[in-house]
């Protein structure tokens, strides 16, 4: 049961860093009477790049272990 959940973790990932960059733009900005722009979205933006390293490190994990025992 692992091992066919763990095949699809890396693009799971990536997908999330998509889905953060994709709803990131229609969370509401608001600019108060100072002038101050609040955005409360922003986090989206960095959290979408962790998303996509992980999920990159984590498929290219994958595929080298699975070489690395097709070899042995």
């Amino acid at each position: 049961m692992m091992k066919k959940w763990s095949k699809w973790f890396g693009p799971i990932l990536i997908l999330m860093g998509v889905l953060c960059l994709v709803i990131a733009p229609f969370v509401p900005v608001e600019i108060d009477a100072e002038g101050y722009v609040h955005e409360p979205g922003f986090f989206l933006i960095p959290v979408s790049y962790v998303f996509f390293l992980s999920g990159i490190i984590v498929t290219l994990v994958m595929a080298l272990r699975k070489k690395l025992r097709k070899q042995n």
